[in-house]
């Protein structure tokens, strides 16, 4: 078997692999919601779509959605609940475009184990600099993306596939599931 046969076989026993996915980000805005947090919230429902969609083995959540807060409403309020959500998942994705996602952010990457799930997603022009929020990005994945990719739908269907498909290889490697060819 080549390489490219080989890396072929790889990338699909990953697409298989038995993920839970969260991506945090914009919530619904609702009718009166601004144009730019309408379209955030639509992205963010776009990344989900996708990622279920090629992660057929993998369940992939937005925090907010009764499968997940149905086990976790009696905890009191909404940062203990994420804080379950975040510790079950295997990747966390934050479109980190409002305020609620830099509360997620800025909260949730003081706990390590769950900084190492993290993948936030930003538009570039916010990435490195200098300051408190580039402190802290400073210790996180952080992956900037352009309007174009954005909007011509890259951000979902190519970035946030291969950030996935990185943890998934991990999860694979650690398990000892890598094949041998």
């Amino acid at each position: 078997m080549k390489a490219a046969e080989r890396m072929k076989a790889l990338k699909d026993r990953a697409k298989r692999e038995d993920l839970v996915i969260l991506v945090w980000g914009p919530g619904d805005p609702g009718p009166g919601g601004s144009t730019e947090i309408k379209r955030y919230w639509e992205k963010r429902q776009q990344i989900r779509n996708i990622l279920a969609a090629t992660f057929t083995s993998s369940q992939v959540f937005f925090s907010e959605d009764k499968a997940l807060r149905s086990r976790t409403q009696g905890l009191g309020d909404l940062l203990p609940e994420e804080l379950v959500h975040a510790g079950i998942a295997d990747c966390i994705l934050i479109l980190d475009v409002s305020r609620g996602a830099h509360v997620e952010v800025d909260h949730f990457s003081g706990y390590p184990s769950i900084a190492n799930k993290m993948r936030i997603l930003i538009p570039r022009r916010f990435v490195g600099g200098k300051g408190l929020v580039s402190a802290i990005h400073d210790k996180l994945k952080v992956h900037g993306f352009t309007d174009q990719q954005f909007d011509r739908c890259t951000l979902a269907s190519k970035t946030c596939i291969d950030l996935v498909l990185a943890v998934a290889y991990e999860k694979l490697m650690r398990s000892g599931g890598l094949p041998m060819f």
